[in-house]
């Protein structure tokens, strides 16, 4: 019976495995993830991490190492086309059936859950439109970032502005539910203030 109880817990071991900054560092030097790409994946990850943390201090049961694990390797394959599609292919080869499923919706997922309800993926893709690079600079300076982008025109314009208030509506809720604005939990002004330094 005790090895039984031990072979189970080695069992349950192996379905816990998560994308850890080693792992991370490794995906990005075998499919050549550029430095600046490295470096929003990691900014995306600690945005995502301190708003799940914040829900889950008020019930939520949101998992924090999947949520991570997904956050840091979510674009490790910006520079190819389907870069979300592909980097879910690497994850579920690496074993992790519910990082790749994050990563394989990060890029078209829409409508956001209400904010009451969210799961790790209404954070995954909230924290990703509020990172600019890497420095979190919130909704407007995010969405007038990608209306400028080259390639322009009307039709992507309302888009994004479709997009962003929706996305505003969402993040009105949730600032309701954390009792605190976005810029307050994630150092907008922090942020802010280590771009002007360097």
């Amino acid at each position: 019976m005790r090895m039984h109880l031990d072979i189970s817990k080695c069992l349950q071991g192996l379905n816990n495995m998560y994308i850890d900054r080693e792992k991370q560092q490794e995906l990005f030097a075998k499919y050549n993830t550029p430095e600046h790409v490295q470096r929003h994946c990691d900014e995306v990850a600690r945005v995502s991490v301190l708003i799940a943390e914040e829900l889950n201090e008020r019930g939520f049961e949101l998992n924090i190492e999947e949520l991570r694990g997904a956050a840091l390797v979510h674009d490790v394959l910006r520079t190819e086309k389907e870069h979300d599609r592909l980097g879910a292919e690497v994850l579920i080869n690496m074993e992790l059936p519910h990082e790749a499923e994050l990563v394989r919706r990060h890029m078209t997922y829409h409508p956001f859950n209400h904010a009451d309800r969210f799961e790790e993926i209404d954070v995954l893709c909230l924290a990703d439109r509020l990172v600019k690079e890497d420095c979190y600079v919130g909704l407007d300076e995010r969405m007038q970032y990608l209306i400028d982008k080259p390639g322009k025109t009307p039709e992507r314009t309302e888009r994004i502005l479709k997009a962003k208030a929706h996305t505003q509506d969402i993040i009105d809720e949730l600032e309701g539910v954390l009792g605190m604005t976005l810029d307050q939990l994630c150092g907008k002004e922090r942020s802010m203030e280590l771009i002007h330094q360097v």
